[in-house]
């Protein structure tokens, strides 16, 4: 019986045992809040950069955690100091998000020829080591390998990636972009060709574009503009020529204010949409520019129509223009007020549109409900009222006896109660 009685006694001190080492080693993790960043490529390589040459490269930084976090940026090795990062040595990396850096690699020309090696730590670190005096904040950090070679060889290299045209006007210029990658080691600036086609074939025209330089491994946007004054509205090929490459785009001339005069129309708004008879309402409109010139002389054109619940009909009741007669910049905004006072109950559908350099837009509609004038119950309430103290003047006149009051002997009549 004893070594039962022992047996069960050391088992429940050995199980509370392992409860309390539980509960410290959770309470211990809820105390401490762990920072996790994540970083790639994992390796980087600059390969054939000529001394006193550029290279470069991204390298991505994550995060899960629900904080920002400022990190800090260490560079090591044999290239540490031809090394840097465009966001210099420090950013934060915002909660749930990324940060993309560029790694910029530029040897010395003094630099000897060969392989050289690095690395970049990005290290996290807590806005507050100890928060609320409650819990230990843990840094994160993440290594990434570089490898360069440096070589004397030039290499002159691009590649066009990509192209786009827009639609134009009469008058204005057709507007192509091309996306060229310096495929090589040295600064280059590609060589550029554009001929226009009609339909038909026939050969419009041609256009040696202007170039810009390129830093090896970038990639970058050119844009060339070409004259269309000698070309009547309809379609269009253009090839775009960067060096040996080409690529093909088809794009339309239009008739003059089509496209580069737009305006949009956002919105139609009342400050009251309810409303008596004889009160005004201010309406307001809100207008974009979205074209290529300044738009002059806008206005808006209200139409103000009561509709007719029983034939389920609008009928026309006013058409007026907005106080405001405004131009409007490129990529600007502005705003439209008006004023509309109705004459009778009813519910009114009001519609708005702009209207500039010979185009108008698109409606906008609101509706405004007005409610007839109340009835003036002044009189009816001061006659109820005189009538009332005539009454009761009335009701407690004394009687002859010079004691009981009228009031009193009607009731003690009613009840046939002696007074």
């Amino acid at each position: 019986m004893r070594g039962t009685g022992y047996f069960h006694g050391g088992a429940r001190l050995k199980t509370k045992s392992i409860i309390n080492v539980i509960l410290v080693l959770a309470l211990f993790s809820s105390a401490v809040n762990a920072i996790s960043i994540g970083a790639g490529p994992s390796t980087i390589s600059f390969k054939n950069v000529v001394k006193g040459g550029y290279a470069e490269t991204p390298i991505v930084v994550s995060t899960s955690g629900v904080d920002d976090i400022p990190c800090e940026i260490e560079l090591t090795g044999d290239i540490k100091n031809w090394l840097s990062i465009d966001k210099g040595s420090s950013f934060t990396l915002p909660s749930k998000g990324r940060v993309t850096l560029n790694a910029v690699f530029q040897p010395p020309f003094d630099a000897e020829k060969g392989i050289y090696t690095g690395s970049i730590y990005i290290k996290a670190y807590p806005k507050n080591i100890i928060e609320n005096g409650s819990g230990l904040t843990v840094g994160a950090g993440v290594k990434i390998n570089v490898e360069a070679e440096i070589s004397g060889e030039e290499i002159v290299s691009y590649v066009l990636k990509g192209s786009s045209v827009a639609d134009t006007e009469i008058g204005y210029p057709i507007k192509i972009t091309g996306i060229v990658e310096n495929t090589g080691n040295v600064k280059v600036e590609p060589e550029i060709n554009v001929e226009v086609f009609d339909f038909e074939g026939n050969l419009r025209k041609i256009f040696p574009g202007k170039s810009k330089s390129i830093l090896p491994t970038v990639e970058s946007n050119i844009d060339v503009q070409v004259p269309s004054a000698d070309l009547g509205v309809g379609r269009y090929l253009a090839k775009l020529r960067v060096g040996k490459q080409q690529q093909t785009l088809t794009f339309s001339v239009l008739d003059e204010g089509t496209l580069a005069l737009k305006g949009v129309m956002n919105s139609l708004t009342l400050n009251k949409i309810f409303v008596e008879i004889g009160e005004s309402t201010k309406i307001t409109s809100d207008v974009d520019n979205t074209g290529e010139v300044l738009i002059k002389k806008a206005k808006i054109n209200y139409e103000v129509f009561i509709y007719d619940d029983k034939y389920q009909t609008e009928k026309l009741v006013k058409q007026f223009e907005s106080k405001d007669v405004l131009d409007i910049p490129v990529k600007q905004s502005a705003e439209f007020t008006g004023y509309f006072t109705p004459s009778e109950p009813g519910r009114y559908v009001i519609y708005g549109y702009l209207t500039y350099g010979g185009k108008k837009t698109g409606a906008k509609s609101t509706v405004l409900n007005v409610y007839g004038n109340p009835r003036d119950y002044t009189w009816h309430i001061l006659a109820l009222v005189i009538v009332g103290i005539i009454s009761l003047l009335w009701l407690t006149k004394r009687e002859g006896d010079g004691k009981t009051r009228k009031f009193k002997k009607i009731w003690g009549d009613y009840l046939q109660i002696k007074t």
